[in-house]
Order: C-alpha cells, then sequence, then structure tokens
C-alpha cells in the first residue's frame, strides 16, 4: 500500500462512510432476521383498541360533519 494514501484524509473519510454503509446494512438485515423468526409479536404495530378510540376533537369534527350532511339532505328535499 501507498503510504501517503494510507494517511491521507480521502481515505479515512471512505473508511468511515464504508464502515457505516455497512453498520446501516447490517441493521436492516438484522431487524428483517427478528421479523422473520419472530412474525406474531412486531415492535411497532398498535393494538386495534388504541387505533379506534377518537380523540374529543376527531368526535366533534365527525358531528360536525354530520350535522352538515343532514342540513344538505334536508335542503334536497325541501
Amino acid at each position: 500500500m501507498v503510504p501517503i494514501f494510507a494517511t491521507s484524509t480521502e481515505a479515512n473519510l471512505l473508511i468511515f462512510v464504508g464502515g457505516g454503509g455497512f453498520v446501516l446494512i447490517g441493521t436492516f438485515y438484522f431487524g428483517r432476521l427478528i421479523t422473520f423468526f419472530f412474525p406474531e409479536k412486531p415492535l411497532t404495530r398498535k393494538s386495534k383498541e388504541e387505533n379506534e378510540e377518537l380523540t374529543s376533537k376527531q368526535k366533534e369534527f365527525v358531528e360536525f360533519l354530520e350535522r352538515a350532511s343532514k342540513q344538505s339532505k334536508d335542503k334536497k328535499n325541501d
């Protein structure tokens, strides 16, 4: 190996970026491996009960839309 290349800033940067790339690829495949062996226990999935509950603002908005829809239907019938 050429000594000037082994100590250059470009070589250090190349090694640093390349090593970081291998770390990212490794973590991706490790996550895929864990998901393969434990498909019934995903770490990021929320339960259905959490998704079904509406916040007070969402309930208020739904009520507003229902009232607006009812008024629109009443106007069409008149």
